[in-house]
């Protein structure tokens, strides 16, 4: 099985990105074709742009099309569309559904969302032990990997979930966050156990 640990640019997807790709894939396939215009189209650099190339992706937003570009999926139609059910992803079902696709990715899934929500057995996570597992099981499947890209893997599927806060103290807010705020993920339940105490050690 051919794990990513890359292709995101260490950027969670962020709220606003999917509808505002299918919308430009949508107006014209090849819009990644060049990624200068596609910088002007979204409003976002290089690397956001390649982010969220990679991010529709996972998502089952958008696939390769034979002929070159991308193409939106049914799925996507039926979320985004003119029709859909949710093209402003208002329904918080529409963000597990989105999620259970990102999970589940069979022929080139995420290393860490594969290992941190099917493998790992421990009641808390932290960053020292997650970085140091990562690293076991690279070695064990004969990747090459760098520290650095590791920790850039974790961190990516950690701010997935937990806002990130600019320098400037703003809080980006990612394609979960807007909801979960104000649930179990930022309050005193399991998860403070879990996903908060990635930052303590």
């Amino acid at each position: 099985m051919n794990f990513r640990f890359s292709g995101h640019e260490s950027f969670p997807c962020r709220y606003t990105w999917l509808p505002k790709v299918y919308r430009l894939l949508k107006e014209d396939s090849k819009a990644f074709s060049d990624e200068e215009a596609a910088m002007v189209a979204l409003g976002v650099g290089k690397n956001m742009v390649r982010s969220i190339r990679f991010w529709a992706q996972v998502t089952d937003i958008a696939k390769p099309s034979p002929e070159g570009g991308y193409l939106v999926t049914e799925f996507a139609d039926s979320i985004f569309g003119d029709d859909g059910h949710d093209p402003f992803l208002e329904d918080i079902r529409t963000l597990w559904l989105l999620h259970w696709k990102m999970s589940t990715q069979v022929t080139e899934p995420l290393f860490a969302w594969d290992y941190l929500l099917n493998r790992w057995q421990h009641p808390e996570i932290t960053r020292f032990d997650v970085i140091a597992a990562f690293k076991r099981e690279a070695a064990r499947m004969e990747r090459k990997l760098s520290h650095v890209t590791l920790e850039q893997h974790f961190d990516t599927f950690l701010h997935t979930y937990v806002p990130t806060r600019s320098r400037k103290g703003r809080y980006w807010r990612t394609i979960w966050t807007p909801h979960w705020s104000s649930s179990s993920l930022s309050s005193g339940s399991a998860s403070e156990n879990w996903i908060k105490a990635a930052g303590t050690r």
